[in-house]
Parts: structure tokens; sequence; C-alpha cells
């Protein structure tokens, strides 16, 4: 499975709604995901040839209500498919939209 499809599999399993970049719904729910691809990289050179390719995703959790159990879930099911280097940035609260904000970066490696 390619990585893009693998995290939007992951992701949409955590039951909340998941969209790349961003919500695009008029009415947004009160808790979704959004993901973007942040850069991707050959790597694991042998003889000049790359062996695999490291993608950095971010991935931005945002709830109206208490997320502590959305980012727990999220963390154990990314660990689950293979994802790595799971850094959670700091929280923000958006006083404009009145979304609690955790931005989170992974990694992935496709051999």
């Amino acid at each position: 499975m390619e990585v893009d499809s693998l995290l939007k599999t992951t992701l949409e399993g955590l039951g909340v709604p998941v969209e790349r970049l961003q919500m695009k719904k008029k009415e947004k729910p009160k808790t979704f995901i959004t993901y973007q691809l942040v850069l991707g990289r050959d790597t694991a050179f042998s003889d000049d040839e790359e062996g695999a390719e490291e993608f950095t995703y971010r991935v931005d959790l945002y709830s109206k209500r208490d997320y502590i159990a959305l980012l727990r879930n999220t963390k154990q099911a990314l660990k689950a498919a293979g994802f790595y280097g799971i850094t959670f940035d700091p929280e923000v609260f958006e006083n404009d939209t009145g979304y609690y904000h955790v931005p989170v970066e992974i990694k992935y490696m496709e051999v």
C-alpha cells in the first residue's frame, strides 16, 4: 500500500472526518483531522543507489472538546501502521474558530 493511502486509511480508522490539507466542509465537525506531505527524500544509499524513500507528514488534530483520547489513539494507530518519529508540537487554542489544534509530525520509510 502506498504511504499516502496508508496514512489516510489509518487516520480514518480513528472515527473522525479526515481531509488532505484542509477541511472543506462549510459546517466543520466538532473534531476532525487534516494531513499534508511535508517532505519526501531518498535515503539508505548503497553504491549511489537509493534503497528507500522517507516521507515526512504533518497531521493536524482539531477539536472543540477534550481531545486527549484522540491524541493517544492517533499515536497508537500510527505506530501500528509503521509510522515513526511521531512528534506532538505544542497545542494551540484558536480563538477565532474555537478549536484546540495539535500539530503532529510523523515519518514513514518506504523500501
